[in-house]
């Protein structure tokens, strides 16, 4: 009798061994995926500050949010805060200017140019938005022609992507849902936007 309690007893104790060690290995493999997350996320995101005028820039670099051989596009922003202000009614402002680069080898149909978001079900209109130069991108080797255009994100718009959980778009006729670690760049960007403008007003008060 005495060896059968030996055995069963032996048999409990390995078989903890043996789960506390998985749980051990989910845990570190789980820890491992958030770190990595977490770097790859940062590494699309530059800060600089300018000591002498205090203006500090944020850019997001391009994200890839639709990817076909015949049509790439592509969405970056860059912000100034603690910039001088043209005029009184924008101080206190937040101006993020979001880039839409397209680059494509057939004509696109960009219909109205009306950009649209849907984040977590509640509906984001940014309205038409206009040309503009793309000044930091260039052609992509795969494609033919390149357009871009750009719009401004106000402090509203920027705390509703910075909570963000899914994300739809559409530009024209150009519908997408944005993969997720394209939604967790586009989350943390703005809510770095939004946590050091709120650090450089407190600086100057």
């Amino acid at each position: 009798m005495r060896p059968i309690l030996v055995c069963a007893l032996m048999f409990v104790i390995v078989g903890s061994i043996f789960f506390v060690r998985g749980q051990e290995g989910q845990q570190e493999m789980k820890g491992a995926s958030q770190t990595s997350d977490a770097k790859s996320t940062s590494d699309q995101i530059e800060v600089k500050n300018d000591r002498f005028s205090g203006v500090t820039t944020v850019k997001l670099k391009p994200q890839v949010v639709l990817d076909k051989p015949e049509h790439q596009l592509t969405i970056r922003s860059e912000t100034k805060l603690g910039d001088k202000k043209s005029h009184e009614w924008e101080m206190g402002t937040v101006s993020a200017y979001v880039w839409l680069e397209s680059h494509y080898n057939r004509s696109v149909d960009y219909g109205d140019r009306e950009l649209h978001f849907i984040i977590d079900g509640k509906p984001l209109d940014i309205g038409r938005i206009t040309g503009g130069s793309p000044t930091e991108s260039t052609l992509k080797p795969a494609f033919k022609i390149m357009a871009s255009f750009v719009s401004i994100f106000d402090r509203s718009k920027l705390e509703q992507i910075s909570n963000g959980k899914r994300i739809e778009m559409r530009f024209g006729t150009v519908e997408v849902t944005l993969g997720q670690p394209v939604v967790a760049t586009l989350r943390e960007y703005a809510s770095q936007v939004l946590t050091l403008d709120k650090t450089t007003r407190e600086k100057k008060t």
